[in-house]
């Protein structure tokens, strides 16, 4: 299985999100079905803080339906102290579960073991201890920072 990730805004951000999103239809132009996008809010979003700088989670889980008419689940996280994330995962979202989790639980579900030692201190140093977690009917992965303070998959089941 192949994913994406895109990191921020930057323009190599914004040319791999338009290659993957939808052609533009000039205004004028009928069409009979445009797939929808549905967006599943991952957690309440508070008022009063803003825990985008304080908290790493999950902001939203969608459907997306790319070039070629593959269906992917569009996640967009944030770790604590940076810019927010995207990643596609090649199936649809309800056979995926994303979540923010730590070492413990990564023991707790068997995957610890498949992480080097390399990755296993960039997974502990996650900001809160938590690192994004993706599961989907064929595989799993990881996305902890490495070295250079980018996001990288790290599958821990196949």
């Amino acid at each position: 299985m192949r994913r994406w990730i895109l990191i921020g805004l930057t323009p190599l951000g914004l040319v791999a999100q338009a290659a993957c999103s939808e052609p533009a239809l000039p205004s004028n132009t009928p069409y009979a079905a445009t797939p929808a996008t549905v967006e599943t809010p991952m957690s309440p979003s508070p008022s009063t803080t803003d825990d985008s700088q304080t908290a790493s989670k999950i902001n939203t889980k969608r459907d997306r339906t790319i070039a070629g008419g593959k269906h992917v689940c569009d996640i967009d996280f944030v770790y604590a102290g940076r810019e927010p994330e995207n990643v596609f995962w090649e199936e649809p979202c309800r056979a995926v579960t994303a979540k923010m989790i730590g070492s413990a639980d990564l023991k707790a579900l068997g995957r610890w073991s498949r992480l080097d030692s390399f990755q296993r201190k960039f997974v502990d140093q996650m900001p809160g201890g938590r690192v994004l977690y993706i599961e989907g009917s064929l595989s799993a992965s990881v996305y902890p920072i490495d070295e250079t303070g980018n996001s990288i998959e790290v599958p821990v089941a196949d």
